[in-house]
């Protein structure tokens, strides 16, 4: 089995995922959903928003996203 197999989506979508969880582990370590809960609202909005565009953004036609294919045709 090959690590591609394995680990569907490019590297940059994998690093974005690490960056995400480093987020939000340094945001929950300092206690902030506790101590400024608005400020970290806003923080995890800021997180999605940016996680949203950067995979609009590196996104290309024709990739592979599941294991299994998407087929619409069949779709009723």
């Amino acid at each position: 089995m090959k690590m591609s197999d394995l680990f569907i989506g490019r590297p940059v979508y994998w690093g974005l995922a690490a960056a995400i969880i480093g987020v939000l582990a340094f945001l929950g370590l300092r206690q902030e959903h506790v101590k400024d809960f608005v400020p970290f609202q806003f923080a995890v909005l800021a997180v999605a928003l940016i996680a949203v565009g950067a995979v609009m953004v590196f996104y290309r036609p024709g990739e592979r996203v599941t294991r299994d294919p998407l087929d619409f045709d069949d779709a009723s």
